[in-house]
């Protein structure tokens, strides 16, 4: 519409007439309610903005945590001794740091220009940088303008992983917050600080975090001797470290350099002299194409597996770590792992229990999983039990399920495959591998410390990192190795037992099963502590818990002592609950059976005076600064009074005889002590075997004044031990004796006058009677032993009576036989109970025969007197 002055003039008149005011009006309130409206729009749309940005800054990571250990530096693991032992290696954690004073003041030059020209002058976000990103991306389409400044950049590597979000609402979230944490940073941070954390945070591809990993990764140097051509190589880096890798991409790499040094020389950071020179530097023939200093990704050892656990647990525990922090701060965190390992008595253990001629014999078993496809399209599995049930038949396989070489694996696979038309092209093998037979784990504690010396998860090759340990991670029956710790522990520490106390080994049956002793049937009547636990006593153990013990007492102890797999109450699925309060857990007949870690560590508490203590793998923890974050303090509580642990030592002892010093040769000659075959000399030895049903599992865990060593061998899968099964011992023998070469002989511990002696009778487990005792008609033996003092005996013993007897009447003497018709003999008295038992044992062979009960000599009588006379007259008269 042309608004000249004659329309103009049309239109008031217009609006002046009474309909032209009524339109005038309407209209003036459109326009009021349109301003108003929109006033309030942008009031609304302003508090919901300045709502949604305090939103998004109340959900910013806390800022106070800026100083904190970045990620991306490997983690290192050190031995007792201070030597390196084990880099933990993850992708992105390869970061060396360096101090400011070490970045040459050209890289810092080139890293300014390149990605924060006026770092120097901006506090945290460069507006100018903003608002020319905005109008280039206004203006050509192309948002992709970079506007953040180094600040923003090391806020973003700290805490948003190198912004790497999916989607717009959380890229905006992320820039919102990260804007205003890089303001709050610059008011606490000077600019050399925040420099020097960006450079050593920032990616410069190829897995390296920092410029001196990249110095050392491309040009095999550090970074305070790099030239300027070097520098402007790595600083062209950063803005793709994946277009701009030197190594695959250099003349996309070239391209960005040459842009560094033009800006450097513009900046006036360097001379043109000095730009020509760079730009004539032929730099990328001196970039290593393999990094010589990237850490060598190896099997972790099995210490080092169990150590990672340990230290994971920890970092969540006791620092508040999520699962996954945990993990990134120990493999990507840089930290130093100060640990417990013994790098001498490991490369012992190792070499030991790898050694083939300790061993009887050498299986494999197979683990195999094979998918194959028929001509009609259905795929069928073939597993290691199809292979091993072909194997049996054709008679390759040794006791029943096992491989004699490697060979006849391969041999019988191929073979199979042929048999059945299984081909390269119609099956897929899934997995394939083999496991050497049989099986060992092995711990070493210092019992002083609770430190872990060394650890063997297994023998043969490990087959990788994090695998199956059996040291710490496998739970086995322990056999008789329970006898001590779930028996005689309580008995002694708590019940008033000693090493002398008896217990009569009679028959004896537990849900519809016969308990009997690993020897034979031979009942050896009353047998004590010390010689339940040198011979390993099944039927006598068994007596103790029942009768002077109790199951929850000796499930208590157990606990007390660390073993945490016992089983309490667990209702299967058919309705039937398991535990193991029963009395088989005084053999070690449990639900889920023991840790070798757990089962050698409560032997440690013994040896340790009674005083248990969590076992320890590593004693500090320190960031990449340096700080310590984790201090292991030992954790330590006293579970057995000092006495009873040093007789519980001093019967263990007895274990370590060898077999012509058992007492029981005459009786049966199989009946020996069960640790003579780990007897060496130099150091004094105490410890206690342990073997279950067709020894299954076989273990020996012993101790000197210095190492708690538990050995445990058998098959994975519990296979019965084909022959005699002590070369577990002799394991244990050469380990211990080789650590302890060089070590001198001391006491247990410190001398204690709560130990005494008193001279006692095997058999009744109290003061010995002289003559009668010691006879050689008692069945028993006397010996002093050792007894807290406050449970040594006062009373004599009621186990033995000495008759004498009448040779000519073969009856009892009486006061007139003459002396040299008397001999003098000493019999057993048992219990009523024990007699009606009607089982012979070596005590009943040793009983008052019935002829000498209630009679005596009736040859030998006094001379009659003349008034017996008299009375037997008037006798006979009546």
């Amino acid at each position: 519409m042309n608004f000249n002055k004659r329309n103009l003039d049309r239109a008031i008149r217009r609006m002046s007439s009474p309909p032209g005011r009524i339109y005038h009006k309407c209209l003036l309130w459109l326009v009021r309610i349109s301003v108003f409206g929109s006033i309030a729009a942008v009031l609304l749309l302003g508090a919901f903005g300045a709502g949604t940005i305090q939103s998004l800054l109340d959900r910013s990571p806390d800022i106070s945590a800026i100083d904190d250990v970045p990620l991306g530096e490997h983690s290192q693991i050190y031995d007792a001794s201070g030597n390196l032992i084990q880099t933990l290696v993850a992708a992105g954690a390869n970061r060396e740091s360096v101090s400011i004073d070490e970045i040459p003041m050209l890289l810092r030059q080139a890293f300014i220009c390149i990605e924060d020209e006026r770092f120097l002058e901006h506090s945290g976000i460069d507006l100018k940088g903003i608002l020319r990103a905005a109008y280039i991306g206004i203006t050509s389409g192309n948002f992709s303008e970079g506007a953040s400044t180094i600040t923003q950049q090391w806020v973003k590597n700290r805490f948003f992983e190198g912004g790497r979000e999916k989607g717009l609402g959380a890229q905006i979230e992320r820039k919102v917050q990260e804007q205003a944490m890089a303001l709050a940073v610059e008011k606490t941070h000077s600019k050399n600080i925040i420099l020097e954390n960006y450079l050593n945070t920032i990616n410069l591809g190829n897995n390296t975090l920092g410029v001196q990993a990249a110095s050392k990764r491309y040009f095999n140097k550090s970074v305070s001797d790099l030239t300027l051509s070097e520098c402007a190589v790595i600083a062209a880096i950063t803005q793709n470290p994946s277009r701009y890798n030197p190594i695959r991409f250099p003349e996309y790499n070239r391209e960005r350099r040459d842009v560094v040094l033009e800006k450097m020389k513009n900046a006036g950071y360097i001379t043109n002299e000095e730009y020509d020179e760079a730009m004539a530097d032929d730099v990328y023939s001196r970039i290593y194409a393999e990094n010589p200093n990237a850490p060598q990704q190896s099997v972790y050892s099995y210490f080092t597996d169990a150590l990672i656990q340990v230290v994971i647990n920890d970092l969540q525990n006791k620092l508040g770590y999520t699962q996954q922090q945990a993990w990134n701060m120990l493999y990507s965190g840089g930290l130093k792992i100060q640990t417990t390992l013994d790098s001498d008595i490991q490369k012992i253990m190792d070499e030991t229990v790898n050694d083939p001629t300790l061993y009887p014999y050498t299986y494999y078993s197979l683990n195999y999983r094979a998918n194959v496809t028929s001509e009609d399209g259905s795929v069928r599995m073939i597993n290691e039990e199809i292979i091993n049930s072909y194997a049996l038949s054709l008679g390759l396989l040794s006791n029943g399920r096992y491989y004699t070489s490697l060979e006849s694996i391969e041999d019988t696979i191929d073979k199979y495959n042929k048999s059945h038309d299984i081909t390269e092209e119609n099956s897929e093998v899934i997995s394939y591998s083999t496991t050497l037979e049989p099986q060992v784990s092995m711990v070493i504690i210092e019992q002083s410390t609770g430190h872990v010396v060394a650890i063997c998860g297994g023998r043969g090759e490990k087959p990788g990192s994090l695998s199956l340990n059996r040291a710490t991670d496998t739970t086995r029956q322990p056999g008789s190795c329970f006898k001590v710790l779930s028996t005689f522990a309580p008995l002694l520490d708590t019940m008033g037992g000693t090493l002398g106390s008896t217990a009569y080994a009679g028959p004896y049956s537990y849900q519809n099963h016969d308990i009997s002793d690993w020897w034979g049937d031979e009942c050896l009547g009353y047998v004590n502590v010390r010689d339940c636990i040198a011979y390993s006593m099944n039927l006598g153990t068994m007596h103790f818990l029942m009768d002077q013990v109790g199951i929850n007492l000796a499930y208590d102890y157990l606990q007390k002592l660390g073993i945490s797999t016992l089983v309490d109450s667990r209702r299967q699925a058919d309705g039937t609950v398991l535990t193991d309060r029963v009395p088989s857990i005084c053999l070690g007949g449990i639900v889920d059976g023991v840790t070798n870690l757990e089962l050698t560590n409560a032997y440690a508490t013994i040896a340790n005076q009674g005083t248990y203590t969590e076992p320890i793998y590593y004693t500090r923890i320190t960031d990449r600064n340096g700080k310590v974050i984790l201090e292991n303090e030992p954790n330590r509580r006293k579970v057995l009074k000092s006495t009873t642990a040093t007789l519980l030592t001093y019967a263990m002892e007895s274990t370590m005889q060898p077999a012509s010093a058992s007492k029981y040769l005459e009786i049966n000659p199989n009946i020996i002590p069960t640790g003579g075959d780990c007897v060496f000399d130099g150091v004094r030895l105490a410890g206690k075997s342990g073997s279950t049903t067709d020894q299954k599992d076989l273990w020996f865990v012993g101790y000197t004044p210095y190492y708690t060593c538990g050995v445990w061998s058998g098959y994975d899968v519990g296979q019965a031990e084909e022959a005699g099964g002590i070369y577990h011992k002799l394991i244990w023998r050469e380990v211990m004796s080789k650590i302890h070469a060089t070590l001198p002989d001391r006491e247990w511990g410190p001398e204690s006058s709560d130990i005494v002696t008193a001279k006692i009778c095997s058999k009744s487990g109290k003061l010995a009677i002289e003559g009668v005792c010691d006879h050689e008609d008692s069945n028993a033996e006397v010996y002093t032993e050792y007894f807290s003092r406050s449970t040594v005996p006062h009373e004599y013993c009621d186990c033995h009576k000495r008759i004498t007897i009448c040779t000519e009447s073969d009856k009892p003497a009486n006061d007139d036989c003459p002396k040299d018709l008397c001999e003098d003999h000493v019999y057993m008295i048992l219990d009523d109970k024990i007699t009606a038992l009607d089982v012979e044992s070596e005590d009943t062979k040793h009983t008052l025969p019935e002829k000498y009960k209630d009679t005596e000599c009736d040859i030998h009588t006094p001379p009659t007197t003349e008034a017996e006379e008299e009375t037997e007259t008037e006798t006979e008269e009546e």
